[in-house]
């Protein structure tokens, strides 16, 4: 089948379209999973809490391990061949994927959550159906709307998927109230919340996702893939609540509750700059494939923008939050607070990684991710076993921080030479998150050190916090460039664009680049 090649300005619209609706899907479900996730702490406690981290933690990581790099590779491959009009060759992709996971990935996944999960055997089977046979058949689906550079309907379907868990959760915490049953029944609600992405697929993707074969990959897919896999793994293990698991493993029980929701909820501050970037990673493969010299100028703005916006997050959200955790949760999770903090800032890099993750991928350079990943990894883990009898969650808090700073800097400066960017350029593109960092942590020792009531106190640090912020941006002028707002902008629908871009020049110095 032939086809039409995408242009640069089609992949950029299409991009900044797809991080609109992500954004409104964030929008939409971040409050709710915020009010679920005080109804199920409150319900569960900190030790059971933890129990539930732990559990959710499992399944994630077992398919991330055994997907072995085949989803990432597809999404790779099958954006500069969709991107460059070869139809047929995304199809023969995607069937190739879905026959790897049918036949490779749904009994290899069950059999390892069996083994690493101690539950009642009716809850085990309705894992095993909804949290893995499920979700594996129809993952081409996502998969297809990525290489569509779709993403604007793969947001719409995740958030109507959203929607359904978050009630389904309620529902088994009010009714049943323990830690196990809400996991299996919140499996159940993302198992059929996956055939939605299917009514968005293209007719021909479809039916390719409904004829899988055992086919041979382009050439050079598992030389990309494997390592990618094995980095994407890896990475998972580093940025997915990991901590969890051992601290589990070491009878941590109390740590991991504390550690799990003050991740749970730094996860949730930077929801809305993650939707941003999310529909980059197709988009930057295409782009590479269509017009290579624009490569360095979207990095520039990439770093500025993900930097600016993460920084805002952290600097206005954080310390409001952090004091209000303990009469919105309860005095069983006091300690949550200042393990929120930290991990706060620690995120901030790892949703900065995630562009330039995307810029390597581009280049196919998997064994690099593989690499600066397992770098991350072990010194993550090393940091918990070594220091956890001493400092308790606070070991995995370290640990957390120096694997989010590692892959970060390793990242920035692999792909800062390979474009030749230079260091003064990298500084001030980054330099938003760095004041970021410092107003929180500032602002919220502050605030609690003055001892007034919660909401108050958060009021005052939200937006000490966010005007501390905006002028440290407009005397060192960094930020968003002029250019940065005008092209954002004019992307935006009219009616979104009167209330956006006041704020986006509020993060940006009034000058040209």
């Amino acid at each position: 089948m032939a086809g039409t090649a995408m242009s640069r300005g089609e992949l950029q619209d299409r991009a900044i379209k797809g991080a609109l609706w992500t954004f409104v899907h964030v929008a939409v479900s971040l409050p709710l999973a915020f009010l679920v996730n005080i109804v199920v702490a409150r319900t569960l406690g900190v030790v059971d809490y933890g129990r539930l981290a732990y559990l959710s933690t499992v399944v994630i990581l077992v398919a991330t391990t055994i997907d072995l790099g085949v989803g990432t590779g597809v999404v790779q491959f099958g954006s500069k061949a969709h991107a460059a009009g070869r139809f047929d060759e995304v199809k023969q992709i995607l069937r190739a994927a879905q026959g790897y996971r049918m036949l490779i990935g749904i009994p290899v996944i069950s059999l390892t959550v069996l083994l690493l999960v101690d539950a009642d055997p009716v809850l085990m089977v309705i894992a095993v159906v909804f949290g893995v046979a499920i979700p594996s058949t129809f993952a081409g689906a996502a998969d297809s709307l990525a290489i569509e550079n779709r993403t604007a309907r793969s947001a719409q379907a995740a958030m109507i998927a959203n929607i359904l868990t978050q009630v389904t959760v309620v529902i088994a915490a009010v009714t049943l109230g323990t830690a196990d049953s809400i996991w299996a029944l919140r499996l159940v609600a993302g198992g059929l919340g996956v055939l939605l992405y299917m009514a968005f697929v293209a007719r021909i993707y479809r039916r390719a996702l409904l004829r899988p074969r055992i086919r041979r990959f382009p050439v050079g897919f598992w030389k990309f893939a494997l390592p990618a896999g094995a980095a994407g793994m890896v990475e998972a293990f580093v940025s997915a609540r990991s901590e969890v698991l051992v601290l589990t493993w070491m009878s941590a029980l109390g740590a991991a509750g504390i550690f799990a929701l003050a991740f749970g909820l730094s996860a949730h501050l930077f929801a809305p700059a993650q939707s941003l970037l999310g529909p980059l990673v197709p988009a930057i493969s295409g782009l590479r494939e269509v017009d290579t010299e624009a490569v360095g100028r979207a990095l520039a703005r990439t770093l500025r923008a993900s930097s600016t916006a993460t920084a805002a997050l952290i600097a206005t959200a954080t310390p409001a939050l952090a004091l209000l955790v303990p009469a919105i949760y309860g005095e069983e999770f006091s300690e949550v607070p200042p393990v929120l903090v930290v991990l706060s800032i620690a995120g901030g890099l790892l949703v900065m990684a995630g562009p330039l993750r995307a810029f390597i991928m581009a280049r196919l350079k998997g064994t690099w991710l593989l690499g600066i990943n397992l770098l991350a990894l072990i010194v993550n883990v090393g940091l918990i076993v070594a220091l956890v009898r001493q400092l308790g969650v606070w070991a995995a808090v370290l640990g957390n921080a120096s694997a989010a700073a590692v892959l970060f800097f390793c990242l920035l400066f692999i792909e800062a030479r390979a474009l030749r960017m230079a260091s003064r350029q990298l500084l001030a593109a980054i330099a938003p998150y760095l004041a970021g960092s410092l107003i929180a942590a500032g602002t919220w020792w502050g605030i609690a050190s003055l001892g007034w009531a919660p909401v108050p106190s958060a009021l005052v640090a939200g937006f000490s916090g966010f005007g501390l912020y905006i002028g440290v941006l407009w005397l060192t002028r960094w930020g968003l460039t002029s250019a940065d707002v005008e092209a954002i902008s004019r992307s935006l629908p009219s009616r979104l664009r009167r209330v956006a871009v006041p704020l986006l020049h509020m993060l940006a110095a009034s000058r040209a680049r």
